[in-house]
Parts: C-alpha cells; sequence; structure tokens
C-alpha cells in the first residue's frame, strides 16, 4: 500500500468510527395517559427503534390532553402524542400546532358502571370520572351522555386525571361510572362493573389520539420529525407482528395481569385502531371542528387542512418506507 492509499485508509477508518458518528438528534415528546394508544411508543422504545433512527428521546407523562397541549404550545415538549379535540381548540384560538400523524382516528372508550345502573334513569345525578375538561375522554362522555338522552348538567363529571386513577377510584367504590379503554374497562367488568354505553360505534369518525407539534418546530428540526414518524411507523409495525413481546410491553407498562382481557385488547387496537400508516384524519378534525364551532367560534372559519402538515408522511410514502414494514 503506497502513502497516498493508506492515508485514504486511514480517513475512512476515522469517519466510520463511533467519535465520527453523527450525533443522535435530541426529541422530548410527551404523552397524556397511561393508555393502551400508547403502548406501540414504549414497544419502540424498549426495542430501540427510535434509537436505531438516529434519536435521543425522552418521553414524559404529563396529565391531560389539555395540559400537554400547552406544553407543545409552550415548547417544553417537541411533540405531543394527544388528543385531536384539546389541540384542535388551541388551534383555532391561533396557537402555533398542527397535527403530523394519528396513532388513533376512533373514540375507544367504554361509560362504565356499577352493577346496579341499568338504564339511564339510574345514571342521574351519579358520579361520572374523566380525565380533563376539553380532553377526549371529555369528548367520550358528551357521546355516551347524549346517546342515553341526557345532558351534562344531569350527573356530576369529575376531573380524576389518568385512566389508572380513574380505575383504582372505580375500584374503591369512589365512582359511579368512568370512561375507561380496554384493558381497563375488562378489569372492570371482571370485578362486576358493565359497559353502559361503547361510544367507538356511536362516535364514528370522531378521533381520539395524534401527534402534534409547533410549525416553528417544524422548520427547525424536520429531520427530527421526520425520524420520529419513521420510528413510530415502526414501533407500531413491530406491535403488531410480535403479539407475545407486544402483549409483554401492554403488561408491564399497563401494570396488568396476564389473561383474557390482555390478549382481547390486543387483538381489538390492532385491528380496529392502529393504523399501519400513522396519518391524522382529516375527516376526523372536520368534526371535532364542528363540535368546537358551539363554544370556539373560531372554528367554523378553520378548514381541517389547514391543521394538517402531510409532508412528512409523503415523503415517507415516496421513499417506499411503509412498504418495507409490511
Amino acid at each position: 500500500m503506497n502513502r497516498r492509499q493508506f492515508a485514504f485508509a486511514a480517513s475512512a477508518l476515522l469517519l466510520a468510527s463511533p467519535a465520527f458518528a453523527q450525533a443522535p438528534i435530541p426529541l422530548r415528546v410527551g404523552y397524556d395517559g397511561a393508555s393502551m394508544t400508547t403502548s406501540p411508543m414504549m414497544y419502540a422504545q424498549k426495542n430501540g427503534i427510535f434509537k436505531k433512527h438516529g434519536l435521543d428521546i425522552t418521553i414524559t407523562y404529563i396529565d391531560g390532553g389539555p395540559t400537554l397541549t400547552q406544553a407543545v404550545i409552550g415548547g417544553s415538549v417537541d411533540i405531543g402524542q394527544n388528543g385531536y379535540t384539546s389541540a384542535a381548540a388551541a388551534a383555532v384560538q391561533g396557537a402555533d400546532l398542527v397535527f403530523i400523524g394519528g396513532i388513533s382516528n376512533k373514540l375507544p372508550f367504554q361509560l362504565v358502571v356499577k352493577n346496579n345502573i341499568k338504564t339511564a334513569a339510574d345514571l342521574k345525578g351519579k358520579r361520572i370520572a374523566i380525565s380533563r375538561f376539553g380532553s377526549s375522554t371529555d369528548t367520550a362522555a358528551t357521546f355516551a351522555l347524549t346517546h342515553l338522552g341526557l345532558k351534562r348538567t344531569d350527573v356530576n363529571i369529575l376531573q380524576l386525571g389518568g385512566e389508572t386513577t380513574r380505575t383504582a377510584a372505580m375500584m374503591s367504590g369512589q365512582l359511579d361510572a368512568s370512561l375507561e379503554q380496554y384493558p381497563r374497562t375488562a378489569e372492570l367488568e371482571d370485578e362486576g362493573y358493565h359497559v353502559l354505553v361503547d361510544c367507538t360505534p356511536i362516535a364514528g369518525d370522531y378521533p381520539n389520539t395524534s401527534y402534534v407539534t409547533t410549525r416553528a418546530f417544524l422548520k427547525k428540526n424536520p429531520e427530527g420529525a421526520k425520524r420520529f414518524m419513521m420510528a413510530m411507523s415502526e414501533g407500531i409495525a413491530g406491535f403488531k407482528k410480535n403479539p407475545d413481546e407486544g402483549q409483554k410491553v401492554m403488561i408491564d407498562f399497563l401494570k396488568l395481569k396476564p389473561g383474557h382481557a390482555v390478549k382481547d385488547t390486543y387483538d381489538y387496537f390492532n385491528r380496529e385502531i392502529f393504523p399501519d400508516v400513522p396519518a391524522p384524519s382529516v375527516k376526523g378534525i372536520a368534526i371535532v371542528l364542528d363540535e368546537l364551532k358551539a363554544t370556539v367560534p373560531a372554528a367554523a372559519n378553520v378548514k381541517p387542512e389547514s391543521l394538517v402538515d402531510m409532508s412528512i408522511l409523503d415523503q415517507l410514502q415516496k421513499e417506499g418506507f411503509f412498504d418495507k414494514l409490511k
């Protein structure tokens, strides 16, 4: 090997060494519920998928969709796995928020009640738990009550935070009803509670959980946002393809007991809720905006497409990224 060849080889080795490798992109991600919709994210974290895509990710639980919305707007969180309703409400009032993805474009909640509550009349005056006003659980409560022919003023709606807290309050007898998701719904059913209203079919295309960020962040760090959507897409695909590992993540993250509730919930969410391509639901946002008009008049003048940025997903589609995950 002559001097020139040696210098070239040495240079190549240096560039390939860890010291010269591109540093991972730091990314702060928030989620607003220790619920089933977060399981694919935890799967991705546990299996090193974020690291694989060059991210140094910090995942933080922030109690309630409206609180998480403010964290994204304020810049303490880069990307939020957030409820569509709270994010859209802030966006139509001028907040710098944009939807870049969606993990749950249905409303997968059930109104779970004590066994002695059989009818709408039985529910009057009773205590119903949600996470926060303006959250997806709050929206689900309205759907359930309307379906029963009741008004919100006919019951006592309590803000109790995340589903773990709500379920515990139900188990201890402090509540008469709660808006829950599987597998918590199944846990409560095993304890003698029952579903009075399943909100998913009656809510139609009303969406639940999205990925939101600010346009300022997208402009400043488009690569970080792209890698996040790549990692989440791979996380969803891996969660679906690996039932044993996926259910283990559920059990550990949601603190569940192994059993039929875990498998049934895993199958249901993979079949009905989790998408292959985590795109935001424009149709769903249109429904949210229509609902918001009653309390936020500015929503009447906002087109759903204006709240969505599909550039990352469109680029990944053109690159054939999603085809590789099949």
